[in-house]
């Protein structure tokens, strides 16, 4: 996921230019659920000439197209309270209703791998909000949160693995062998993107995962089945 840089102004009181080391990254979500509230309108907020006397910034916003960082890695955000903003990257992930928040999460994870492999953060320093402050942030990450930092693992993805995991499922469905003829379950779509083992085999029709677990895929639906 490529990082497109819209840093607030050196002058905006909401860069205080304080220099950090950070050594976590604190995940968010705007709660902003209106229609265009994606990363590119944050990136106005933040930078706005009527941001001068805001007193909150972060440093990444991600959402289903794209991702916006705001200030350097190196400096210090209002994000997640004293320790929080001293120790850490914020990133606030979108979740307006014209969106799709489970590519946005997609695009997340992406944007911490990269951040983890540039800084040398492990998993272990993925936090959320909640971590620093108590607030329920990120509402709807904190429902999966284990899910969310497992799926980190997932170092690299195929290029058709990835766009796999876009397809426009209306559901999961799930196999055991022997029976593969035999659906086994239904969930919900948003649980097609809960894949968290490390990839080990990729074939032109099939991916093979550490856990046993295989994925296959057309364009009007994903399969999952253990072995």
């Amino acid at each position: 996921m490529k990082l497109e840089k819209e840093f607030i102004p050196l002058s905006n009181s909401n860069r205080p230019g304080t220099i950090i080391n950070p050594s976590y990254i604190t995940i968010h979500e705007t709660a902003n659920i209106s229609t265009g509230a994606n990363a590119k309108m944050h990136a106005s907020y933040l930078k706005g000439t009527d941001a001068q006397n805001r007193q909150v910034s972060w440093h990444i916003t991600v959402d289903d197209t794209q991702a916006i960082q705001h200030l350097p890695f190196n400096e210090k955000g209002w994000h997640a309270g004293s320790n929080g903003n001293k120790q850490s990257i914020g990133i606030e992930i979108c979740v307006n209703q014209d969106g799709n928040f489970e590519t946005a999460r997609i695009n997340t994870l992406s944007v911490v791998r990269q951040i983890m492999k540039e800084l040398g953060i492990d998993a272990a320093s993925i936090v959320s909000h909640k971590h620093w402050t108590g607030k329920n942030c990120p509402a709807n990450l904190l429902n999966s949160w284990n899910g969310f930092i497992d799926d980190l693992n997932i170092d690299e993805l195929g290029t058709d693995l990835k766009q796999m995991l876009k397809v426009k499922a209306e559901s999961l469905w799930v196999y055991n062998k022997p029976d593969w003829n035999s659906r086994h379950k239904t969930v919900n779509k948003g649980e097609v993107f809960t894949i968290n083992k490390e990839l080990m085999v990729n074939e032109s029709w099939m991916y093979q995962l550490k856990s046993g677990l295989f994925i296959t895929a057309n364009t009007n639906y994903i399969t999952t089945w253990n072995q």
